[in-house]
């Protein structure tokens, strides 16, 4: 139950948005603190590193979802689903307003662009600065 609380809640925000690293930092916070049962008196003992319990259930961890990470496969997963649907409506207004999902590969970042597709190609995108590119080194 913990998990799915903590893990779903900043769901949709996380799908939608690239997200701030003051909001990840306040939401691994409150993750932590839900965990924990840190009171308003007290702060309770720590018995176990936030990293671990973020590690897959087979590597003994708990599987919980590190909300960065979660962030960019999120974001990525749009690219993803411009790629392969063939149809849909939601397609074809992105496509008539940016052209393909290649146009997430552009490193030029356009003011006319919403900051949803601006994010997207951050993620994704062809410039150095993308965090999967950052990934690879």
């Amino acid at each position: 139950m913990i998990k799915t609380v903590i893990s779903v809640v900043p769901l949709y925000y996380l799908f939608v948005f690239k997200m701030h690293t003051t909001v990840e930092k306040l939401i691994t916070r409150l993750q932590r603190d839900f965990l924990w049962g840190r009171g308003s008196d007290k702060r309770k003992i720590v018995w176990i590193k936030w990293d671990f319990l973020c590690q897959s259930k087979s590597e003994g961890g708990l599987d919980i979802k590190d909300v960065n990470l979660f962030n960019m496969a999120l974001l990525g997963k749009w690219k993803w689903r411009l790629g392969r649907e063939k149809s849909g409506l939601w397609k074809q207004v992105l496509e008539s307003k940016y052209g393909s999902w290649r146009g997430l590969d552009d490193s030029v970042l356009s003011n006319t662009e919403s900051w949803w597709w601006r994010d997207i190609k951050k993620v994704c995108g062809g410039n150095s600065n993308s965090w999967f590119d950052n990934q690879r080194r």
